[in-house]
């Protein structure tokens, strides 16, 4: 693209991805470091379940040093781990499908400039 020239609307050539840009460049054991999580802790999260027992209780904690108004009783995880709330998503996915995506056909959003 020639000096000067603008991109069109919708199109970025920033130098950094997201990734870093929302990083600052530190890698993922070291923006745990920086979140607090010991270094003795660090390699539990290869376990993708770790992940699940780990972050909930402190969520729970900032949500109520917030002042959230919430009945813990009835919380639960949303992940595919909770064989009833991962049944419900599905479902609710094959509803969806039927109605907005009968036949493999789907509204869509082109663009002239980026045709994308």
């Amino acid at each position: 693209q020639a000096e000067g020239s603008q991109a069109a609307p919708g199109v970025f050539k920033g130098k950094k991805s997201k990734a870093v840009a929302k990083t600052g460049g530190l890698d993922q054991y070291d923006i745990m470091l920086a979140l607090g999580i010991p270094d003795e802790e660090i390699p539990k999260f290869t376990d993708p379940t770790y992940w699940l027992e780990y972050f909930p209780p402190l969520a729970i904690q900032d949500m109520k040093r917030f002042g959230a108004a919430v009945d813990w009783r009835r919380t639960f995880i949303t992940t595919d781990l909770n064989p009833y709330f991962d049944s419900f998503v599905q479902w609710h996915f094959q509803k969806l499908k039927a109605k907005y995506l009968a036949n493999g056909k789907r509204q869509t959003i082109f663009s002239m400039t980026t045709q994308q």
